[in-house]
């Protein structure tokens, strides 16, 4: 009797909504992935695989609306992402020059996550959140890196968001409008954010700045200040604001639990992948593949869509900066099981229900 309640839950968490036209999108995805690493690839220098992998997220913004506001916003989270690779690369830069200063990604990171989420929502950014800006500001600090490596960054990351905005004109006609988003529990929802306040562009943000700050400034630091000790903090730091992104506490919570499920079989799925020690090619043909079963899945089942995610940030982290495979993939397991419990956490312990009303 007592397992009655879960399941339920149990079967929104495991159900993969339909089909809702997202190929266009995920070809589009892959294509921004995998053309910059075959440059970068045929130049020698696939260790700013990382730099061109954040920029070329840019063409996952903006999906559900039509090519004029889906270009102006790929143009505001491009400039946020290039933002974000630098901040990251500054700290990388000063975590080399003075040892022991690694630890100031984690402030960092919870102020810039807080920013970027009022940016995201006050001009109704689909997806929403600071999820990509975070990921790729700590993935960038992780990477040793001098003073030199500073314009590299920023060129090599502007250059992919560029390619990324012109990939969006091209398919335009693929994709007229986008495909109506289907959320995990695999009902379609109109167009627009599908998680964050309800206020309209330029009327500001709906959600009370204290919301903010408890969602995003505390929960990314506590889960990094955690983490950190265990070598890898921005993906604590990043699974921590994944369900904080959701509207209400029970998107959080379903959204914390595929996050882990996704997460604990796609490092499996990493660990085969990378223990084989295939090639750059073709790390760079799975990764694009990787990006398409992204984008998929991630609006039908967020679950399923961790199984591309995880393998493919794990490959792209390894090509850019090679440690040994077992240490990466049980940090990534180790580390999202912190954030997420953080996120969990905060969620109960503040009664999150209250922004039903909000989201």
């Amino acid at each position: 009797m007592s397992s009655r309640p879960l399941l339920p839950h149990l079967r929104r968490m495991l159900h993969v909504g339909p089909y809702g036209g997202e190929l266009p999108v995920a070809l589009r995805a892959a294509a921004s992935v995998a053309v910059p690493m075959l440059v970068l690839w045929a130049t020698g220098h696939l260790e700013w695989s990382l730099y061109a992998t954040f920029g070329a997220f840019t063409s996952l913004f903006g999906r559900t609306v039509p090519l004029r506001p889906r270009l102006t916003q790929q143009v505001q989270a491009g400039a946020a992402l290039v933002a974000s690779v630098l901040v990251g690369t500054l700290i990388a830069v000063l975590a080399s020059a003075v040892p022991g200063t690694g630890w100031l990604v984690v402030p960092v990171a919870a102020l810039w996550a807080t920013g970027v989420a009022v940016l995201s929502h006050r001009l109704r950014w689909h997806p929403p959140g600071p999820l990509f800006p975070v990921f790729a500001l700590g993935a960038c600090s992780s990477v040793p890196s001098g003073p030199g490596q500073v314009p590299v960054a920023l060129a090599v990351a502007v250059a992919a968001v560029v390619f990324a905005l012109a990939l969006t004109v091209a398919f335009a006609r693929l994709e007229p409008g986008g495909p109506v988003p289907v959320e995990a529990s695999g009902v379609a929802v109109t167009p627009g954010p599908t998680s964050g306040p309800t206020s309209a562009a330029g009327t500001g943000p709906e959600w009370t700045w204290s919301h903010y700050l408890v969602r995003y400034a505390v929960g990314v630091a506590v889960a990094g200040a955690i983490a950190i000790a265990v070598g890898h903090p921005y993906w604590a730091m990043v699974a921590a604001v994944v369900p904080m992104s959701a509207p209400d506490a029970s998107g959080a919570l379903m959204r914390a639990a595929q996050r882990l499920a996704g997460t604990l079989v796609g490092v499996v799925i990493a660990w085969a992948l990378l223990t084989a020690g295939p090639p750059p090619l073709v790390v760079i043909a799975v990764a694009a593949l990787l990006q398409a079963g992204a984008e998929l899945y991630v609006g039908r089942n967020y679950a399923v869509a961790m199984l591309f995610i995880t393998p493919l940030a794990l490959s792209m982290t390894h090509l850019a900066n090679p440690v040994p495979v077992s240490g990466l993939v049980a940090d990534r397991a180790l580390d999202t099981l912190i954030g997420v419990a953080v996120a969990v956490a905060i969620t109960l312990l503040t009664h999150e229900g209250r922004q039903d009303a909000a989201g």
